[in-house]
């Protein structure tokens, strides 16, 4: 059984820990039917700019914070909730989530049955249902063949792309920085992205470019977009041997089989993080203007731009983690538990654990397990 923790922005009540303020300590998340205790494992968490989605490996999905114009996928007749609450399987069809993404005030959902569905606002073609659509929820016209599968989904601020197992690549959205391909426009919807040569299988978005990787063997990788902060003109010419890669709004983060940390980019929070790695890291997670990962020994460290308490303490004057690795307290977590994920969204992090046989879960305040 494992537990979610959450710290950062908070005014919508994203976090889902039964409140509305900011916190700079992970706290402890809670679901509005079954206290603190999860029905099934995580599997990921993308956050907006006021919503949070959280995919089980069961394929359902709960959602927290803003709940304005659908974007997280529930009609509700109140406007946010600062619990995690289920969205019914009636919103996706009776279908289970394969892949969830979140952009700025909307979302995105692909099924177990290979539909797109689409939710909240998409004044620069978010939703990828046409032009001159705006809100609400919408299933997305198939555009894949039949035989391909989808195998990765990824959203920026305001775009969108899938990579399907021919490793052909498609995306909607805000395309005018040339994040979408050529020609550089709002795309409504899904356009083939042209010109890859290699077969792509994973991609993960900043806030006006795209990130697409090929196998590990090669390495082969390709930044379409921006070149704000050097994105596309200091990557490398390759990425032999990853094993992870994230996205910032302006950076790019790589981990390697061999224990090697890349990262370019945005760097003026210390978004790149340190040259001094206390531990290698296993797996990362990129947030707007900040970055979690996990080390080789269970340790959760962050970096990067902290104002509203997301790198957790230990902050300078300018809200920053810069030039070193925040170490998260792990006595928060209770010692007889371990960090097995972490997830970070726009000024948000979240981190989840593995209780040890025979550990009880911490109990709710009282004022918070007692209410709606």
């Amino acid at each position: 059984m494992g537990l979610l923790y959450a710290l950062g922005s908070n005014a919508c009540g994203q976090l889902g820990i039964g409140h509305s303020e900011d916190t700079s300590d992970p706290q402890l998340c809670h679901i509005s039917d079954s206290g603190s205790q999860w029905p099934a494992p995580i599997d990921t968490i993308k956050g907006g700019s006021g919503h949070t989605l959280v995919q089980l490996e069961s394929g359902d999905l709960y959602v927290s914070g803003s709940l304005k114009d659908g974007r997280a996928c529930i009609d509700q007749a109140v406007d946010a909730t600062s619990k995690f609450c289920k969205v019914p399987s009636t919103a996706f069809g009776g279908a289970k989530v394969k892949f969830c993404s979140a952009l700025w005030e909307a979302s995105t959902i692909v099924t177990d049955d290979n539909h797109i569905y689409t939710f909240g606002l998409g004044p620069k073609g978010e939703l990828g249902v046409g032009e001159g659509v705006l809100g609400t929820s919408h299933t997305v016209d198939r555009f894949w063949p039949l035989e391909e599968q989808i195998i990765d989904l990824a959203s920026g601020m305001s775009h969108t792309v899938v990579v399907l197992s021919s490793g052909d690549v498609y995306g909607w959205g805000n395309g005018r920085k040339g994040q979408l391909g050529e020609p550089a426009e709002i795309v409504w919807k899904p356009r083939k992205i042209p010109n890859l040569d290699f077969k792509v299988v994973r991609a993960v978005c900043g806030r006006e470019f795209t990130y697409l990787v090929g196998d590990d063997e090669e390495g082969l990788h390709a930044v379409l977009g921006s070149d704000k902060w050097n994105i596309r003109s200091d990557a490398p010419a390759a990425i032999p041997g990853w094993e992870d890669v994230g996205a910032s709004w302006g950076s790019i983060f790589v981990i390697t089989s061999s224990g090697d940390f890349l990262s370019w980019g945005r760097d003026d929070h210390g978004q790149l993080g340190s040259d001094r790695r206390i531990e290698p890291f296993d797996y990362i997670a990129a947030g707007s203007e900040h970055a979690l990962a996990i080390t080789l020994y269970d340790n959760a460290v962050a970096w990067g731009w902290g104002e509203h308490g997301n790198c957790g303490h230990g902050i300078d004057e300018h809200g920053d983690v810069k030039g070193k690795w925040n170490k998260i307290n792990p006595d928060t977590f209770g010692k007889a538990s371990r960090v097995v994920g972490v997830a970070a969204g726009c000024a948000t992090s979240f981190l989840w654990t593995q209780l040890a046989e025979g550990q009880s879960p911490p109990k709710l305040p009282a004022n918070i397990a007692s209410t709606g």
